[in-house]
């Protein structure tokens, strides 16, 4: 689906749940697990079907898109994108700005989800509710935050993670829970399976062969630099490592008188 076609259609959607009061969740089907990645979907009151959304590999976005596209809109993104491979799946939304019935404005620069191989991370910049602005260092999954001015109102969870029945891991990088789930909002969500990593181990070197070393043995009977005529035995020591008995050689001494 084309960017203009997205958009048209999810603003589409909102609209007419908003005006209308009547709300269309998306018909789910079986089908094989896939990695998968949208930067926004809802349920309750109002339900998205999810945008932009990308299913098994591809990638697709959403540029300054407000919904619905009026004075009154819930939800303003500078963009948002979808990406999808084997393994691999990321989510975000950038320059967000999301009001919600009842709960103040929520804020941040940048929100992004990413998933691999079963792994997941979450990533927030300038993240703020109403006047107050959230400290993060390090996002751990599943962390809840309720800001003094959400109290009794909505729960944000940040990173949050959901092993799935068929194996694959959903990571959303910012959830929001209105009145005890009367309204959820999921803002960059990637679900990705486990890949292949395409790297081949390295066969591991071959033994040698007992039978046939890679040092060919010394001859017993060569010198070692002595002289080749001779059967050098007694210049090496016994089987008792005793010193050999010397062996007398002919000489000649010269006299003289």
């Amino acid at each position: 689906m084309s960017t203009k076609r997205t958009a048209a259609f999810g603003a589409g959607v909102l609209s007419a749940l908003l005006v209308g009061g009547i709300a269309f969740a998306p018909v789910a089907s079986a089908q094989e697990v896939e990695d998968e990645a949208t930067a926004l979907q809802a349920e309750g009151l109002v339900d998205i079907t999810p945008v932009p959304h990308v299913v098994g590999s591809g990638k697709d976005s959403l540029i300054a898109a407000d919904l619905p596209p009026d004075t009154g809109s819930m939800l303003h993104a500078g963009v948002f994108n979808a990406f999808a491979e084997e393994g691999h799946a990321n989510a975000s939304t950038a320059d967000v700005r999301l009001t919600l019935p009842g709960a103040p404005e929520i804020e941040a620069s940048l929100i992004v989800a990413d998933c691999e191989n079963l792994e997941g991370s979450t990533s927030i910049a300038n993240l703020r509710v109403g006047n107050q602005e959230i400290k993060l260092d390090q996002i751990q999954p599943n962390q809840e935050i309720i800001p003094e001015p959400l109290v009794g109102v909505a729960r944000i969870t940040l990173n949050k993670q959901d092993q799935n029945e068929d194996g694959s891991l959903s990571v959303t990088a910012l959830a929001v829970d209105l009145l005890n789930g009367t309204q959820t909002l999921d803002l960059s969500k990637a679900t990705c399976t486990e890949g292949d990593s395409g790297e081949p181990t390295d066969p591991a070197p071959e033994p040698t062969d007992p039978a046939d070393p890679t040092t060919e043995p010394t001859d017993p009977g060569e010198d070692d630099g002595g002289d080749s005529g001779n059967d050098n035995a007694g210049d090496r020591a016994d089987e008792n490592g005793n010193a050999p008995t010397p062996i007398p050689q002919p000489g000649h001494l010269d006299v003289t008188g």
